[in-house]
């Protein structure tokens, strides 16, 4: 099973409060395992598009064919460390190239 990582970001501690905010919708086994059909379900209702790779794409975070730990659901987000990384694009912004914009809030969810 996983931990609860060192620091966070503010996207990803807002991630987890949209996560808590639906958590009726989700089927939360003790392990803190969520499906990924589940998780795409509730993810369409909200302005994300796909599983943050802060989840999907770590092995750690994997438990057995489409599922995932996330232990973050039963934390307080006040008691999470918040790191002030300023990395990637600001939503919206064009890349370097000028193709290929940032999602942001008003894109619609790709339902799969």
């Amino acid at each position: 099973m996983t931990t609860l990582l060192e620091s966070y970001t503010p996207g990803q501690i807002q991630f987890i409060r949209f996560l808590q905010d639906h958590r009726s919708e989700i089927t939360v086994y003790d392990t803190c395992t969520v499906t990924r059909r589940e998780l795409v379900d509730v993810l369409a209702k909200g302005h994300y598009v796909a599983v943050p790779a802060w989840i999907a794409a770590k092995r750690e975070r994997r438990a057995g064919r489409g599922n995932y730990f996330i232990p973050e659901i039963n934390a307080d987000p006040n008691t999470l460390t918040v790191n002030t990384n300023r990395r990637g694009r600001k939503p919206g912004s064009r890349n370097r190239k000028g193709r290929a914009p940032a999602a942001s809030n008003g894109v619609s969810p790709v339902t799969t």
